[in-house]
């Protein structure tokens, strides 16, 4: 990563040195080289969020409180023509270099693109919104639940996007087993089909619709609060079904938005399929006291529930999750980002996995991400 970075900024000198090109910087949005005709353009960006965790769960030998670096990413990102577009996102938090993002999009018709490479699925508007710009610490438990399988998450694959008026579309064909942490190898013959729907009512208020059909090889479905622990753990395989519905009102100082979704398994109940339906969703209400996303004051609220069932008899423990969020976001001269967020999460039964939360079924925690971005 050092040598890559180290090859740009040589080659960005040598641009604005000898072929008179412009370089400009926004706050928050990275700097941008450019030729005068704007034909094309390079910009780099990247941002820094770290987070400290306080976990009022002191039992069974758990840390209860801890820093960390949850993401250390820099993107990269070329256009020309208006007509294509080459992204890269790399994340550097770990002991080693992630690739999280490699992406080429082309405009094939106005406002309909083709995109391949290893990019951010459709399904859920959650999911495809950055990191950079998430209302809360960490995104919906259910999902999370989701991100682990792997399921959800980036993908390697082609999509296909776009927009009628204020009907948008997306159409994704993936492999379906990878993740934002790891590029992990085609292990089935199975691709995993996801579309989308979106319909712009108004510049404020959108909503729309998702259908997700894959083929799960064994693994485990968990129920997993916001530090990505579990409460439980289901045995799933085969044919899933995934619907999602959201919704979302926004204006300058008021956000209103929520989403659901429902996993069905196709297989018959037994050991190894453990349940029939997985439900998970969030609804939330933000209020900018002051100020605005580069410069303000803003509250969130928000309920999640994440829960299995159509439950196998061999399962034991906690079925429904649901987490109740609160805390301010404050936000500092376009590039600063402070979340604060007191989470309460209660299971509907003790826990039986050893852990944390083994015998236990709710949970008080903070927490804090700083961000810094470019």
């Amino acid at each position: 990563m050092r040598k890559l970075i180290i090859v740009l900024s040589v080659y960005t000198f040598v641009s604005i040195s000898l072929l008179g090109q412009s370089l400009s910087y926004k706050p928050g949005g990275g700097i941008k080289l450019s030729n005068e005709a704007e034909q094309w353009s390079f910009r780099t960006l990247g941002y820094i969020q770290s987070t400290f965790t306080y976990h009022n769960q002191k039992e069974n030998g758990a840390v209860d409180n801890s820093f960390f670096v949850r993401r250390a990413r820099l993107d990269f990102i070329f256009d020309y023509l208006d007509k294509y577009q080459l992204f890269i996102e790399l994340d550097g938090r770990g002991g080693r270099t992630e690739l999280v993002l490699a992406q080429v999009d082309i405009e094939y018709i106005e406002n309909h693109k083709i995109e391949v490479g290893k990019f951010i699925t459709p399904f859920s508007p959650e999911n495809l919104r950055s990191s950079r710009a998430l209302s809360t610490v960490e995104r919906y438990t259910g999902l999370n639940s989701m991100f682990l399988l792997p399921g959800l998450d980036t993908q390697y694959g082609i999509m296909f996007f776009g927009k009628f008026d204020k009907l948008g579309y997306y159409v994704s064909i993936t492999n379906g087993n990878g993740k934002a942490s790891d590029n992990l190898a085609e292990n089935n013959n199975a691709k995993d089909l996801q579309f989308r729907l979106e319909y712009d009512l108004t510049n404020e208020f959108k909503f729309g619709g998702s259908f997700n059909l894959a083929d799960e090889l064994s693994q485990n479905i968990k129920l997993v609060d916001h530090t990505f622990e579990s409460f439980n753990s289901a045995k799933i395989n085969g044919r899933r079904n995934g619907y999602l519905g959201y919704a979302e009102f926004e204006n300058e100082k008021f956000l209103l938005r929520g989403e659901a979704f429902l996993y069905q398994f196709n297989n018959d109940l037994s050991t190894e399929q453990q349940i029939e339906n997985f439900f998970g969703g969030y609804g939330e209400i933000g209020y900018f006291i002051s100020g605005n996303y580069s410069h303000g004051l803003q509250l969130i609220g928000r309920y999640e529930t994440a829960r299995y069932d159509n439950i196998h008899q061999s399962l034991n423990g906690p079925t429904v999750m649901n987490s109740f969020i609160f805390g301010p976001n404050i936000y500092l001269d376009g590039i600063f980002r402070l979340q604060i967020n007191l989470i309460y999460e209660k299971a509907d039964s003790p826990s039986l996995i050893t852990g944390r939360f083994e015998g236990k079924e709710d949970d008080l925690q903070l927490l804090t991400m700083l961000q810094i971005k470019f």
